[in-house]
């Protein structure tokens, strides 16, 4: 058996190339094409009419070409099985009255062409199939009745039994060829879709595994977020308690220092206590902030610049002046470990422009800038005042402060004394640590 489907394979073409009806189409007309060779050669043999003998060879040609066209050049359609039925069934029906008409044995082989075409043809044209052959049979049956002179009998009844046997083995075995081969493919394509079936429900039982620990992996981390969550929430109130506490305790040295200028008869002495409690307003200013919004780590700047720059000329101008003021400060969250010495070198900037530029200005003009060129900030202060008359590099204690928390920030000052007194400082985002001299 295995040599004869071995055979049949390579007259059928392969599963992966041919479809089912496609296979079925080419085993079809290539045993068509045989029993059309033998059938003529025994219609030969037997002594019928010669049209019979041509006619059989001429439709074992007609298969053979569909057969050339199925199998070699992998041509498969609706229209090519309609040409086969059609041109089957004119080359039977001339056949028909030269072998002996309703006596001979166009039935046998129409019954075998119709089981071999519907199952080869497309669902929805099988009943057209019928229809053809069905109709075609009957117009030859009122044919014969109406002429039957045209009709060739056979010379003998041994012609004719013979003819009847020899048709009737072929078509027998040629049907059992054809659903064999059918019966066959359809067991293969079966179980190849039993087997995707059973892939398809392994991978499916796989997803539902894989969707389950899914499940329970993402409530696991819903539960580790909202623990998280938690702790964080926890986390940023103690920092906000924390930083309210530090900016009272601030607030107590602050206060505990101005009453403690005032009580000081000697007045270079009560300024630097001042100026010591006016530096302490900066760290206020950033510790309020920071209990005050969500954020407990970091400083929006145009605000807290804001404040603390209105503060300080509250402190010294005793009044409040718009005009006066001019801000460039882009939407910037800055950490507290930068907040405090940005703060601290505005606040001495800024102190230094009220206290030393603005005397005998008309309109005074304070501007302040800060921007992120993302690798460093950029921080300008500036005023329109005479410009700073001493040496920038001079020891004094407030430049001493800038200094040192340049160096904190890894920053560089420039200063521009054109127009005024223009402090230029460009300083890194990454801090170093704090060491003053």
């Amino acid at each position: 058996m295995q040599p004869i489907s071995k055979y049949i394979g390579t007259i059928t073409g392969n599963s992966e190339t041919f479809s089912l009806e496609h296979r079925i189409f080419n085993v079809s007309s290539f045993f068509i094409t045989s029993f059309a060779l033998l059938g003529g050669t025994a219609n030969f043999l037997i002594g019928l009419p010669h049209p019979t003998v041509w006619l059989s060879f001429i439709g074992a040609l007609v298969s053979a070409w569909l057969y050339f066209v199925g199998r070699v050049k992998r041509i498969f359609s609706a229209n090519l099985i309609f040409c086969y039925v059609g041109a089957t069934m004119l080359l039977l029906s001339i056949m028909h009255f030269y072998n002996g008409g309703i006596d001979g044995n166009l039935f046998y082989l129409i019954i075998m062409l119709l089981n071999i075409f519907l199952l080869i043809v497309p669902a929805r044209y099988q009943f057209w199939v019928y229809g053809v052959m069905y109709g075609n049979l009957l117009v030859l049956l009122v044919l014969e009745y109406v002429f039957p002179h045209w009709v060739l009998p056979y010379n003998t009844m041994e012609e004719r039994m013979i003819d009847h046997g020899v048709t009737m083995l072929y078509t027998l075995f040629y049907t059992t060829i054809i659903i064999i081969t059918y019966r066959k493919s359809y067991n293969t394509e079966r179980q190849k879709v039993l087997d995707q079936n059973n892939q398809l429900l392994e991978l499916n039982e796989q997803i539902t595994k894989q969707r389950l620990t899914l499940e329970q992996k993402t409530h696991e981390l819903e539960e580790a977020v909202k623990i998280a969550n938690e702790r964080n929430d926890h986390i940023n109130i103690l920092l906000r308690e924390l930083n309210h506490r530090v900016k009272n305790n601030l607030q107590v040295v602050s206060s505990l220092l101005n009453l403690q200028a005032y009580a000081i008869a000697d007045e270079n002495a009560r300024k630097a206590l001042l100026e010591g409690k006016n530096r302490l307003l900066s760290m206020i200013l950033i510790h309020q902030r920071l209990y005050q919004n969500e954020n407990a780590t970091a400083v929006y700047m145009p605000d807290y610049l804001q404040e603390l720059t209105e503060t300080i000329m509250f402190t010294y101008s005793k009044t409040y002046n718009e005009d006066m003021l001019e801000y460039d400060v882009e939407p910037i969250w800055m950490n507290v470990e930068a907040a405090i010495p940005v703060g601290l070198i505005c606040n001495e900037l800024i102190t230094n422009a009220f206290k030393y530029a603005f005397v005998n200005v008309s309109e005074p003009k304070l501007r302040l800038k800060l921007v992120n060129l993302d690798s460093e900030y950029l921080l300008q202060v500036s005023d329109n005042g005479a410009g700073m008359q001493t040496d920038p590099t001079k020891k004094t204690f407030g430049m001493d402060l800038v200094s040192s928390l340049l160096r904190q920030l890894d920053g560089k000052l420039h200063l521009d004394v054109t127009k005024g007194s223009t402090f230029t400082i460009r300083f890194s985002q990454v801090l170093k640590p704090l060491v003053l001299d």
